[in-house]
Order: structure tokens, then C-alpha cells, then sequence
């Protein structure tokens, strides 16, 4: 099937669904990334394009971009045309998007803009990031057999390693600490949960 997860920024989707999108892409599933901004106000967006390049291409998936600046993400029909236009293309069968309550405008903004263009897809489903507020999971992922792929593509935003703004924590040591929280509401090691638009099961089965 045809996936597409879409993220506001460069290491938004490797934090939120990257476990997931690795099984996904192992399992021979065909995944696109659509990626609103370049991330310049958390680094030079020539470097973080470079870097989400790099995510994608272990990743095996093919990326889209936004033309949006970080921070100045608006609410608007232009974002919602974006994503329909994104999802006419690829015909994903299932969509990862932000969740909405979040600190951060861009992603409250490109949450709210998907619900908008997503309202005809069966299986949409909000991840979390570190800015994400009362993120309440109730569908988990299992990605023990692709932890340390997650990791990898982290480690491909190497510029933003350490971008936590919190003194010598870095994206691994919190994706993980994540990931085995989740994992333990799941009676797994290592999971990412998911809080459901909608969700056929019958895609799975």
C-alpha cells in the first residue's frame, strides 16, 4: 500500500512514526514523506534538506516538500491544497500527521490543515513529538525489530542531535525513553503510539 506521513518540519516524522514507517518500508510498503518547511529557524535549511534527504532515502521513501517558512506555517487553504494535492498523488491508503495540541504553531497549524484535507481518507492517524500535550494513545506499534532504525534516522538529522533544549539530553536518549514508555502501556519493550482520525481495521486484515 501507499503511505504518507507528513511532518512540519525535518526529524518531526523520524521522532513520531519512524519505527512504524521502518516496518512499514520493510514490509515492502511504498511510503512518501511531505515535509512543510526546511527547519531554518532550528539550523541552515540547506543542511536540514540535506538531512531529511538522507532520512528518506533509508527510509526508501520518496519526499515531498512544502514551500513554508519554519515558524510561519498559517492556517490556510494554500497548506490544505498542498496536502490534498500531495495525497492525489500518492493515494495513500493510511496517513500520519501531528497531533493537534501542541506547543508549537507549525504543528498545530499543518494538524489541523490535514484533518481539512484528509476528511475523505479511511485511515489517518496523529503521532506525537516532544511538544505534543496531553498525547493520550490508544493504538500502539510494536517497533522492537526497528528501534535502532529509528534511531538511525535521527541520526541523519545530525544537526539536530542535540536540538532538545534541554542540557546534554539528546533526540536518541528521548526517542527512547519514549519509545519504552509507550512500549510499557503496549506490554512491549519498544513502541509509538497513535491516537486515531479514523482507522478502518480492515486495511490490515
Amino acid at each position: 500500500m501507499n503511505v504518507l506521513a507528513i511532518g512540519p518540519h525535518p526529524d518531526d516524522l523520524e521522532y513520531g512514526c519512524g519505527g512504524t514507517l521502518a516496518k512499514l518500508s520493510d514490509k515492502g510498503h511504498r511510503i512518501h514523506l511531505l515535509v512543510i518547511t526546511k527547519g531554518g529557524m532550528g539550523g541552515a535549511p540547506a543542511v536540514r534538506e540535506k538531512e531529511q534527504e538522507k532520512s528518506a532515502k533509508l527510509l526508501k521513501a520518496r519526499l515531498h516538500w512544502g514551500s513554508w517558512k519554519d515558524t510561519e506555517v498559517p492556517l490556510e487553504k494554500a497548506l490544505i491544497d498542498r496536502v490534498e494535492a500531495v495525497i492525489a498523488d500518492t493515494q495513500p491508503l493510511l496517513i500520519f500527521v501531528p497531533y493537534h495540541n501542541d506547543t508549537h504553531q507549525d504543528h498545530r497549524n499543518v494538524s489541523q490543515a490535514t484533518v481539512t484535507a484528509t476528511r475523505y481518507v479511511r485511515n489517518v492517524l496523529f503521532y506525537e513529538v516532544p511538544s505534543s500535550v496531553d498525547f493520550t494513545p490508544n493504538l500502539f506499534v510494536d517497533i522492537g525489530k526497528h528501534i535502532e532504525k529509528k534511531f538511525a534516522l535521527l541520526k541523519a538529522h545530525h544537526s539536530q542531535v542535540y536540538q532538545t533544549k534541554v542540557p546534554g539530553l539528546s533526540i536518541i536518549e528521548n526517542a527512547r525513553s519514549a519509545a519504552i514508555f509507550r512500549g510499557f502501556q503496549n506490554r512491549v519493550k519498544y513502541a509509538e503510539g497513535f491516537v486515531p482520525v479514523r482507522l478502518a481495521l480492515d486495511f490490515a486484515l
